[in-house]
C-alpha cells in the first residue's frame, strides 16, 4: 500500500511541474532568418545586377556583393562604363540595384532591353525633400542611412514578392 502511494507521488511530481516547451525557439525561426543571428537567408533568391554608384568605392561594392551572395542571391556588379542594356539582354536578372540619381536613366534602358527586372534604387541622400520624392516614385528603396543591412535584404525580398504577386495576378 505504501509502495503504491510513493509511486503515485513520484509520478505526480513531474506532471505538476510541467514546463511549457511548445514555443521554445520560435522567434529564431522566422522566414528569411536562419538560427544563426548574423545570417539572413533570402526568401526569394534572385539574380541581381548592381549598377555601381558614381561615388561608391570598390570595397563598398564588394561588401554589398558579398552580403547578397551570403543571403543566397546571385549578384553581378556592372561598371558605369558598361552598357546596361547589353548586360540585361545577356542574362536574366530579377533586380537591378542602382543609385537613386541613376534610376530614371536606367529605367529607360531597361525598357529598351525588354527586361523583366525590377529597379531598386539606393537613396544615399538624407534630404527630406529628396527622400519624399523618392518614396513617392519608388515604393521600394534601400536607405543606408536609415536601414540595417538585414533591412535592405528584407526590402529586396519584399520587392521580389510584390513583383511576383503582380505577375501572378495578370
Amino acid at each position: 500500500m505504501r509502495r503504491r502511494e510513493l509511486t503515485g507521488v513520484l509520478l505526480a511530481i513531474p506532471l505538476a511541474c510541467a514546463i511549457d516547451l511548445e514555443a521554445c525557439g520560435d522567434k529564431f525561426l522566422r522566414v528569411g532568418r536562419s538560427p544563426k543571428f548574423a545570417r539572413y537567408a533570402a526568401v526569394h533568391p534572385a539574380g541581381i545586377l548592381i549598377y555601381r554608384p558614381i561615388n561608391s568605392t570598390r570595397a563598398g561594392t564588394d561588401e554589398l556583393k558579398a552580403l547578397l551572395k551570403r543571403a543566397g542571391h546571385k549578384p553581378v556588379v556592372l561598371d558605369r562604363t558598361a552598357s546596361v542594356s547589353a548586360a540585361l539582354a545577356g542574362s536574366p536578372y530579377d533586380v537591378v540595384i542602382a543609385d537613386y540619381f541613376d534610376a530614371d536613366r536606367l529605367k529607360i534602358a531597361m525598357q529598351f532591353a525588354a527586361s523583366k527586372a525590377a529597379l531598386l534604387p539606393i537613396l544615399n541622400q538624407t534630404s527630406t525633400d529628396v527622400e519624399t520624392a523618392a518614396t513617392r516614385q519608388y515604393p521600394f528603396l534601400i536607405k543606408p542611412h536609415a536601414m540595417t543591412k538585414y533591412d535592405a535584404l528584407a526590402e529586396i525580398d519584399r520587392l521580389i514578392e510584390a513583383r511576383n504577386g503582380a505577375a501572378a495576378s495578370r
